[in-house]
């Protein structure tokens, strides 16, 4: 869930592709912006908490390792099926070839998930320097993910491969829970 970053990409786009038409930016930007709806709707109901800043503050918390003592409850991934492309891109395009003025929109949505997507996982110069085994544990055989090793927030750089490492499925729950 990152609103900001949706936000201004996709106003970016709208005035882009729609300078003199304000509704149709306006219609791209929210495409863009209200799939994340589905993030907040999860939390609330998982949480029972309806603040979005909660809901915020939630989602800027979750993605840090778990501190020793810390028992605060994490509500696992808070992405619904509206962010799979393959279920939401042919039904979005599918109404925008109905109705032409639902373009902008599936434009909007479209961008949004292109930006949600993990391009961290194409780093061909991780894979390459994992050969197939975790570069934490050593073990083969297993299906590895690109991590950071560092967040950017936290100061980590955002494309250095010495930032990266492919781990296995254990290994990235021994760290991040």
């Amino acid at each position: 869930m990152r609103p900001q970053t949706h936000l201004i990409s996709s106003a970016l786009l709208g005035a882009a592709l729609y300078p003199r038409q304000p509704r149709r930016a306006a219609l791209l930007t929210l495409g863009g912006v209200l799939l994340d709806v589905d993030h907040y709707l999860l939390f609330a109901i998982r949480s029972g908490q309806w603040s979005p800043l909660a809901a915020l503050r939630y989602d800027s918390w979750r993605h840090t390792p778990r501190a020793a003592g810390d028992r605060r409850r994490r509500y696992g991934s808070l992405r619904s099926v509206f962010h799979y492309p393959w279920i939401t891109l042919p039904l979005i395009w599918g109404l925008s070839a109905r109705w032409p003025a639902a373009r902008p929109a599936a434009i909007g949505v479209t961008l949004h998930l292109a930006l949600d997507f993990p391009y961290v996982q194409l780093d061909w110069r991780i894979w390459r320097r994992a050969a197939g085994r975790c570069e934490r544990c050593g073990a083969r055989g297993r299906r590895l993910r690109v991590v950071r090793l560092r967040s950017p927030r936290a100061g980590g750089a955002r494309w250095a491969s010495a930032n990266r490492a492919a781990w296995c499925q254990p290994c990235l729950r021994a760290v991040y829970d």
